[in-house]
């Protein structure tokens, strides 16, 4: 019997947004795992346009492989639809350099992407642009 493994990754699905938090290394089975994770959460909002939160702060260095399954998830995730992608970046400039080389593929023109300071400041950020329902 083989003992469960943590994901590297947590996804929560806000109004028309994907949250995305990941830490640890992926592996190329946990970047496949969360490629599907992804899609199937965000398959019942992609006939409107919406917007994902990137926290990679506590990201680690991972195989090329994986940064190959997500390009090819970026690639899909603008043809169905996404048009706001709010980053929370690692301090460590090596890990911006991976997450860059990750997510290298033609982006569309009306593609919004911003740097926030924190999981505030992109929920603001994404309530203003109209993704997200105020606070009641």
């Amino acid at each position: 019997m083989q003992r469960g493994q943590t994901k590297a990754y947590q996804l929560q699905l806000m109004d028309q947004v994907l949250w995305v938090q990941v830490f640890g290394v992926s592996s190329l089975l946990g970047t496949e795992e969360y490629v599907r994770d992804f899609r199937a959460l965000v398959t019942p909002i992609v006939a409107e346009p919406w917007a994902v939160v990137l926290d990679i702060r506590q990201w680690q260095a991972s195989p090329a492989q994986s940064l190959d399954l997500l390009k090819q998830n970026s690639v899909w995730a603008f043809a169905h639809n996404l048009h706001h992608v709010e980053l929370l970046l690692p301090a460590d400039e090596m890990l911006t350099w991976q997450y860059l080389k990750a997510t290298e593929v033609d982006k569309p023109a009306y593609l919004t992407r911003h740097v926030a300071e924190d999981e505030e400041s992109a929920r603001l950020f994404l309530q203003a642009a109209g993704y997200l329902k105020g606070a009641d």
